[in-house]
């Protein structure tokens, strides 16, 4: 039974070495700052948010992710800074971190502009197996502390944008923090490790009037986190007299996607999405459930 409890819980830490480790978001496009720290004071806006999201409605520890964030340019607009937190909670494995982030804008030409920016903080790995329901409930193992460590965290983005059209690139977990734990049980030639992957986000998009009331923007996102595939994101965004918006996307090998908001004023705004799982999972799942509510605040002179 050791060997099985060794086994699980190195699936869990090596899922986070091995695959796309970051929460999952129904729309990129609409959550740009989670990825990029660059995208702090774009808009000229400093605004809150607050994201909940539940994924693989009717599956049992299913992830659910809850993010809040802030961001802002300062007085000179040349400088922003903002800050995330988070939790990301998939059945015994959890993840919690905090950052802040620093961007700095140039102006490369009257309508082109770059913004780097950079962030850093500690994220909190715990692996629950109080949770777990052992074969064997008299194995020693399960007496143990839960498996909990604490890592430093940073990230890198640049964000080239015009008034119609923008380029994304991120790199989050710029460091590659490693997890251990040692015990009396654990012999120590089979060492529990795993730790955090680079992740290598490139995007962009192009913002359309169509007409005095209605704006199109699309946009295309590549995901990659090696050894785990690369992943395309394609979404289309669609706002009617800057109040009501839609956004549909697809997520290859995922999802299809639909998110919808209302600007209930020039500072707060509501919106709800929804992932349609096209992957196998769709078989046992309903799909994903994910809320957000933000708040404007004026935009800055």
């Amino acid at each position: 039974m050791r060997k099985s409890i060794l086994f699980i819980a190195t699936l869990l830490i090596g899922y986070v070495a091995t695959a796309q480790q970051l929460p999952q978001f129904t729309s990129y496009q609409l959550n740009p700052y989670m990825y990029n720290p660059a995208v702090a004071g774009v808009d000229g806006h400093t605004q809150m948010n607050a994201v909940i999201r539940n994924q693989w409605s009717g599956v049992r520890e299913a992830p659910e992710t809850n993010v809040i964030s802030a961001y802002g340019p300062l007085r000179n607009e040349r400088m922003a800074l903002g800050a995330i937190v988070y939790k990301d909670v998939a059945g015994a494995d959890s993840r919690r971190g905090i950052s802040l982030s620093y961007a700095y804008h140039l102006r490369l030409k009257d309508d082109l502009s770059l913004s780097l920016g950079l962030s850093g903080g500690f994220l909190q790995y715990t692996l629950d197996h109080t949770i777990i329901n052992p074969f064997d409930e008299g194995d020693p193992v399960f007496n143990l502390p839960g498996i909990t460590d604490v890592v430093p965290n940073a990230s890198f983005g640049a964000f080239l944008y015009s008034d119609n059209y923008y380029v994304s690139l991120a790199v989050p977990q710029l460091l590659n923090g490693s997890f251990s734990v040692e015990n009396e049980f654990i012999d120590e030639h089979e060492p529990l490790l795993g730790g955090l992957t680079n992740h290598y986000y490139l995007g962009g998009g192009y913002i359309h009037e169509m007409n005095s009331t209605l704006t199109i923007e699309p946009s295309l996102l590549l995901k990659m986190a090696p050894p785990a595939p690369p992943q395309i994101e394609v979404a289309t965004k669609l706002t009617y007299n800057d109040m009501l918006w839609s956004a549909v996307s697809y997520r290859s090998g995922d999802a299809a996607t639909l998110f919808v908001g209302y600007d209930v004023s020039d500072q707060f705004y509501i919106a709800y999405g929804h992932d349609f799982i096209t992957s196998d999972l769709k078989a046992v799942t309903s799909g994903t459930n994910e809320f957000k509510v933000g708040i404007r605040f004026n935009k800055s002179e």
